[in-house]
């Protein structure tokens, strides 16, 4: 017995085997309730009721109830931060993101979102901003990533110099659908200046050139699954947060629709392509919201389309009882296609995933000077370090670091 237990102890410990392919699904502020209203709306099951085997619990550092950027903090870079935060630990020391550590592995990486760009819960998994509204230092980190797809909104964020930087970088600058499915290669897709249109919107008749949240994640896949190494792939249905925050049923639930129609998409994709895991939770619930007993089923349903028809931005309700304009702290979903990547909390998905451990960048030594408005670091040989765009520079602290 005794030989039989040293054998085990000399017996060589398997390191963790990342899938070839992660493909991280977000449904920002989606609460269990939103999914009720969302299968009376469509009437039939949706893709994420057979993915659903778990629960996950959120919150941030420094509160019970996390923000996006916190939130997503967490799920990308293994720890938690205080709310507001974007990949940065409470110290605001960088904190290497899901998609710096695939890059690092050989892997393509790709960030999709019905979100600008430079939302939170996208900066997480692609920048470093001590403030999670620092849109110029996220997006310059964006460009300078060397990621291979970002899809979404924010033009707005595109000045004449970032669009000369996106060309330097080997991208495709796509500006509709059209753009969208003419690409190859490295793509920049900013499809509206802010956030993008609502599904809503469109369902009430509202002319729109973007594309919709499958006709990116399709494009994503396209171009990511090239790499032979395999990639990283964050998708975000953002507008489900949105709609909750302005206690609007009809903008929530149809944004999560096209979420699930995303979902049901990508699970198809994945069975096809061995070697790809898919893991699903929302950042955290939004609105607090509560389904109550009145009217029917077959009403409830029916109201909902006859308030998308004259869609004003916060249409009565009729059967739903909204808490809170902000985000709650109950414990959301888990889904996907492999039950065995369980993480229980928020910071455990990259360990679930990937085997990755929480990991800060390394601080870079030198002088701080400004260049034509621009934070430049001078290091001791005589580099000159633009801001974010050559090395992360944090503001609140004037510290940089090493990509």
């Amino acid at each position: 017995m005794k030989r039989c237990l040293l054998l085990i102890f000399l017996l060589p410990i398997a390191a963790f085997a990342a899938p070839k392919n992660i493909i991280v699904m977000v449904p920002d502020g989606t609460g269990h309730a939103s999914l009720t209203v969302a299968r009376q709306l469509k009437g039939a099951p949706l893709a994420l009721d057979r993915a659903i085997y778990g629960t996950v619990q959120t919150r941030s550092a420094d509160s019970s109830v996390t923000d996006s950027a916190a939130a997503a903090t967490a799920m990308s870079c293994g720890q938690r931060t205080r709310n507001g935060a974007v990949a940065v630990n409470t110290d605001k020391v960088p904190l290497r993101t899901f998609g710096e550590w695939a890059k690092a592995q050989g892997k393509a990486v790709g960030i999709v979102t019905t979100d600008s760009i430079v939302g939170a819960t996208p900066a997480a998994f692609s920048a470093h901003a001590a403030n999670r509204n620092d849109a110029d230092a996220i997006i310059e980190q964006q460009i300078a990533s060397g990621f291979e797809v970002f899809l979404g909104g924010g033009r707005k964020e595109l000045s004449g110099d970032r669009k000369a930087f996106l060309t330097q970088q080997g991208y495709t600058l796509a500006t509709d659908a059209d753009d969208l499915r003419a690409a190859k290669g490295k793509i920049f897709g900013l499809f509206a200046p802010g956030e993008m249109t609502a599904k809503v919107e469109r369902r009430s008749g509202k002319p729109c050139s973007e594309p919709t949240l499958p006709e990116m994640a399709d494009k994503a896949l396209e171009i990511l699954s090239d790499d032979p190494d395999g990639f990283f792939l964050l998708i975000e249905g953002a507008q489900v947060d949105k709609g909750n925050h302005a206690n609007d049923l009809p903008w929530a639930t149809y944004e999560l629709l096209e979420f699930d129609e995303t979902v049901a998409q990508v699970l198809r994709w994945a069975k096809e392509h061995p070697g790809t895991t898919v893991l699903i939770a929302p950042d955290h619930e939004t609105g607090g919201l509560t389904v109550l007993n009145e009217p029917s089923e077959g009403a409830r349903a029916k109201a909902l389309r006859d308030v998308t028809a004259k869609h004003t931005g916060k249409p009565k309700n009729y059967f739903v009882h909204y808490s809170t304009g902000g985000h709650s702290g109950v414990d959301v979903f888990l889904a996907g296609n492999d039950p065995s990547v369980r993480p229980m909390l928020n910071q455990d998905f990259p360990s679930a995933l990937a085997g990755i451990t929480p990991q800060t960048l390394t601080e870079l030594k030198g002088k701080t000077e400004t260049v034509d408005g621009i934070p430049t670091l001078v290091t001791p040989d005589g580099r000159r370090l633009r801001a974010h765009r050559d090395a992360v520079y944090i503001k609140a602290t004037g510290k940089w670091y090493a990509r």
